[in-house]
């Protein structure tokens, strides 16, 4: 794997020192199922979302019933910094329509799922993901996309079992035109030391100054892709990458990680004044789906234990190359991921 680097700041107006690229169903088999699962005990690091894909991918090739919607890959990228790191998910389900092999993978991997909430008369969340070959992916729901939904892929935060609610860490999305600050202050008071957003959609429009101000300064952490980042601004679509993480950190931003798809990944630290970057290291192209929050994972889980940026930037660049060269989730056992990590 490339070694993350520091990147010159001759460019940049701003000093950066080296500025850088049946219900009781779902339950039982829960139960059962985490058997084998640490479910008490400290949280490092916890995450949301739970949405089963329905993959398409641009030769008409299909995969159905693929663990999804970004909380899974978040897991597994934080599960890359190391064996010890105890990871937890929180996401709505429906009564009896989990698939149980989505459920089984989560906890034969050592995932918290005691925060998998049954939603009586819910089907569990459910989409197409289509796939072009230049990476672009589109989401066509198949359950109704209505407000019920949408309060599965997060749920409120007064919902969740209190054994989930005190993690170290916590990693979720949200829109950036309706960022979720309640959820943000209730982790704050529960005690989370860390927390990390990813948009997972761009802005419809730029957004204003203090909106932006609020979106970027909201967590710890803000994580968006290029394009996310850009439709931030207005004019965006011609700023680079160190156009962007210069308006970011300007408009507010802590620790700023700007992920660049096959050009690799940028951090950069505001408060230190300091960034790298990295490039992609995939040696097999096959799925996209899913890389961004398996970086966010493992850059949270690195952060969270070394304090890091460093780290956190070659943990996560190697996990999201490791998601890219799979079709969903890697089904093999996570040491050996490790290994191919480091």
């Amino acid at each position: 794997m490339a070694s993350p680097r520091a990147l010159s700041s001759s460019t940049c107006s701003t000093s950066f020192s080296a500025h850088t690229r049946g219900r009781k169903r779902v339950k039982k088999r829960t139960q059962s199922l985490s058997s084998s699962c640490a479910t008490g005990g400290e949280i490092d690091v916890l995450t949301t979302t739970l949405i089963v894909d329905d993959l398409v991918f641009a030769d008409g090739t299909t995969k159905m019933a693929v663990l999804g919607g970004g909380g899974a890959q978040t897991a597994f990228g934080a599960s890359m910094y190391s064996k010890d790191i105890r990871v937890a998910l929180v996401a709505g389900v429906g009564e009896s329509d989990c698939p149980e092999e989505c459920v089984r993978w989560l906890t034969e991997r050592g995932v918290n799922v005691r925060g998998l909430i049954p939603q009586r008369g819910m089907p569990t969340p459910r989409a197409w993901q289509i796939t072009e070959n230049d990476g672009r992916r589109t989401q066509i729901w198949r359950v109704d996309a209505d407000e019920a939904l949408y309060s599965m892929l997060r749920p409120r935060f007064a919902t969740w079992p209190e054994e989930v609610r005190h993690p170290r860490a916590c990693h979720f999305g949200l829109n950036p035109v309706r960022p979720d600050f309640d959820l943000v202050r209730d982790l704050r008071g529960a005690g989370v030391q860390l927390i990390s957003v990813e948009p997972f959609t761009h802005a419809t429009k730029p957004l204003s100054a203090s909106s932006l101000k609020e979106l970027v300064s909201m967590a710890d952490v803000f994580s968006p892709n290029i394009l996310e980042a850009r439709s931030l601004f207005v004019g965006g679509e011609r700023f680079g990458a160190k156009d962007l993480i210069k308006a970011m950190a300007e408009a507010g931003g802590k620790t700023l990680c700007l992920r660049m798809g096959e050009d690799g990944a940028i951090v950069y630290d505001a408060v230190m004044n300091v960034g790298y970057s990295a490039p992609s290291c995939a040696m097999n192209v096959v799925d996209p789906t899913g890389c961004g929050n398996s970086f966010c994972g493992g850059f949270l889980a690195a952060l969270l234990e070394t304090n890091d940026i460093k780290k956190g930037l070659a943990i996560g660049s190697a996990a999201a190359s490791i998601m890219l060269e799979h079709v969903g989730v890697p089904i093999g056992p996570l040491d050996s991921y490790r290994d191919e990590a480091r």
